[in-house]
């Protein structure tokens, strides 16, 4: 005779039944949810450096052993390579957030500069640089340019656009002109105009755009700055 199954069975096989259904229910969305939050991670969730300040990270200057890992390296120094032209190579690394291309013979960069949405810092110290592109002024995270002992004639009229700039580095250039829209860095500390030849009047046109700011003049000349 067939035994009747007990209450208790019933119930275990109830709740055996419902947890295996939700489970079905569920998995899609556990699936999804966990895609969705690798995509937002990116290559941060397998990196040793989502730990720490990106100050504080790995400087990479062997560029060669960089480009195997591109996805990896957040600041890059590529000091005394010879370049004259930027490697377009150098396009690969998106989560850059340094970049220091010091004491090359770059006298120009292409417009895919702009492209890393991440960088905070960047340096062309040395460098054979008359104008500060437009394809840089799209940095819109950039804190800190340093274009330091170059060639550059003038600082370009939306310099503005580099919302989050708190240090602009030019010593040593030939800056001849400082378009209002310098009083638009909302963020600016400091303004290094040193070894640029500037009148007094250029000086004091400096200072009331930018008061209470860090600004480094050598002593004016005996010159006048025609726009």
């Amino acid at each position: 005779m067939r035994k009747t199954p007990s209450a208790s069975w019933d119930k275990k096989e109830a709740m055996a039944c419902v947890n295996h259904n939700m489970n079905r229910l569920l998995a899609p969305s556990l699936g999804m949810a966990l895609t969705v939050l690798s995509m937002c991670l990116g290559p941060y969730h397998v990196s040793a450096q989502s730990s720490v300040p990106w100050d504080t990270a790995k400087v990479w200057t062997d560029y060669d052993a960089a480009l195997q890992r591109p996805e990896q390296v957040w600041r890059l120094h590529l000091t005394k390579r010879k370049w004259k032209d930027v490697d377009v190579r150098l396009r690969r690394f998106r989560q850059l957030r340094e970049i220091v291309l010091d004491k090359n013979k770059i006298d120009s960069l292409p417009p895919w500069i702009g492209e890393f949405e991440h960088l905070e810092r960047l340096s062309i110290r040395g460098n054979k640089l008359t104008n500060i592109p437009q394809g840089l002024l799209n940095l819109s995270n950039l804190r800190e340019l340093d274009l330091s002992d170059n060639e550059i004639e003038g600082i370009p009229e939306d310099i503005d656009a580099l919302v989050k700039l708190e240090r602009l580095l030019l010593w040593s250039n030939v800056i001849g002109h400082f378009p209002p829209s310098l009083s638009h860095l909302a963020f600016l500390e400091e303004l290094d105009l040193l070894n640029n030849e500037m009148s007094v009047d250029e000086q004091i046109w400096v200072r009331e755009l930018l008061p209470g700011r860090r600004l480094s003049f050598s002593p004016p000349c005996q010159c006048q700055f025609n726009d």
